[in-house]
């Protein structure tokens, strides 16, 4: 039988990305079918001649982007897309019963009954469908539908944005809708504004544990991320000055609010620190506030306290539904123009119907009950993994959707992951959020909102608990039979 062995020999970039793309065109091309057998983590590092950590963060890669999964106990297999999309009948609902969706019911929709997936940061379902189901009922009947089937101005239309302003005000923006530049979801906002900021070469700053999304555009397009240590307070002010003067970089990018992966949130000194920094050296910040309507109390965005120098970006993936594509920009109004071009070339505009829709359930207040439903919900999951875990070293925030949770001694992320794998439990490991560093934290990042029920995070939090008392297990006690 033949060994399956991506070829690599023509690609550039990070070694596990590499790894990723040639198995994803392997996927695309049909080398590799339906419910193929990926090489073990061990196999394929050796014979790629890279680190078995490399071979992991590959493959967690694909589980994030849905082609791969794992099967408890045998290994990871190339997943069959159509069988895993599933389509449920949606029942028009009052609009004051909406938010009687439950745990329960996303744990019917969505549990495949095999294994409990933490590895992807996403919010639990709720409300949401339900309020979709009526807000589609009223465009039904709605006049002048035609504008949301035409092109439209690339920022948005007028009265999106003007609803999008008022929304960011609830986190202490203060915005006009002319201010705002609407996109195809948060991470759309990134690409953007990197491609309108950065070229070959560049340099951004990041926390030195960072969101993998922007470290992939980053190298998208020939510039280089520098790492800034951080604290629990987020990026260090001392860190920052010296990484500028090191590398004379002109942007950084920052997630001030629930940092991901590390839950650090930047309180009121750290912010004027930074807001200090940012004019003095006149730098660009660029404020990813993607988990900012998490939190019921809150210290004003950076946007706030730095117009000119802040780029702020956020949407309605972590707190109200991913599925919807809503994001947003506010940009200082002498890079409006260069971020709203940014946009054009990425997608032209964002979809009309999605504005609606977002522009509906925030002048309604469906957006924001909806956002009090999964903080509701995360103060439960969060308390939950605060009981479990009680008496283990972790940074946690009460509405957060993931906490970081540092290894005992003796505990190896790879080998922790495999095997929590082999229980049933999907984790990602922390190599993900590096940027330049050579060592790789001892840390995992659990995300609460994923599993569909509480009964399923528990058990998977239950499962952690008990890897984590055991005594730790080597990682050259470990045999993986080679692919024959």
């Amino acid at each position: 039988m033949t060994i399956y062995t991506p070829d690599t020999s023509s690609r550039h970039g990070p070694k596990y990305r590499v790894i990723a793309d040639a198995i994803r065109d392997d996927i695309r091309n049909k080398t590799l079918a339906t419910g193929t057998k990926l090489p073990t983590h061990r196999d394929l590092a050796y014979r790629l001649g890279v680190t078995v950590g490399t071979v992991t963060r590959a493959y967690a890669e694909l589980q994030r982007s849905g082609v791969a999964g794992g099967k408890v106990g045998s290994g990871t297999y190339i997943l069959d897309h159509a069988s895993e999309r599933q389509f449920f009948p949606v029942v028009p609902t009052a609009h004051n019963a909406i938010l009687t969706a439950s745990s329960d019911r996303a744990a019917q929709n969505l549990s495949n009954g095999n294994s409990i997936n933490l590895s992807m940061n996403r919010p639990t379902p709720g409300p949401e469908a339900d309020a979709l189901a009526v807000t589609l009922g009223e465009l039904s009947t709605a006049d002048n539908l035609s504008i949301l089937t035409q092109y439209n101005p690339a920022p948005g239309i007028d009265h999106h944005r003007a609803a999008i302003a008022s929304l960011v005000g609830t986190v202490g923006l203060n915005a006009d809708g002319e201010d705002m530049i609407l996109t195809s979801g948060a991470q759309h906002g990134l690409a953007a504004t990197v491609l309108g900021l950065l070229k070959s070469g560049d340099v951004l700053l990041t926390e030195n544990l960072t969101y993998p999304g922007m470290t992939s555009l980053v190298a998208h397009v020939g510039a280089r991320v520098h790492p800034v240590e951080m604290d629990e307070y987020g990026m260090r002010p001392d860190s920052l000055e010296a990484a500028l003067r090191e590398t004379g970089a002109r942007v950084v990018y920052v997630v001030p609010v629930c940092q991901n992966p590390t839950t650090a949130t930047m309180n009121m000194e750290r912010l004027n620190a930074i807001a200090a920094i940012a004019k003095r050296h006149e730098l660009l910040v660029i404020e990813d506030d993607v988990y900012g309507f998490q939190p019921e109390r809150r210290d004003p965005p950076l946007a706030q306290l730095i117009p000119d120098n802040t780029i702020y970006i956020s949407g309605f993936a972590k707190s109200i539904s991913p599925g919807l594509r809503v994001g947003f920009i506010k940009s200082p109004k002498s890079l409006f123009s260069t971020l709203t071009r940014a946009v054009q070339i990425t997608g032209w505009m964002s979809a009309p119907l999605m504005g609606e829709i977002a522009t509906r359930w925030i002048t309604s207040g469906i957006a924001q009950d909806i956002i009090a439903w999964h903080r509701t919900e995360m103060t439960t999951r969060n308390g939950m993994a605060a009981e479990i875990l009680q008496g283990f070293d972790f940074s946690a925030k009460p509405e957060s959707l993931h906490m970081w949770l540092r290894l005992p001694t003796g505990h190896n992320p790879d080998v922790t992951i495999r095997t929590l794998s082999q229980r049933g439990i999907v984790m990602a490991g922390p190599e993900s959020f590096i940027t330049t560093q050579s060592t790789v934290p001892r840390a995992l990042r659990l995300c609460l909102g994923v599993a569909p029920s509480h009964g399923q995070l528990r058990k998977a939090l239950e499962h952690i608990r008990s890897v984590l008392t055991a005594e730790p297990v080597q990682a050259h006690n470990l045999f993986e039979p080679m692919v024959m």
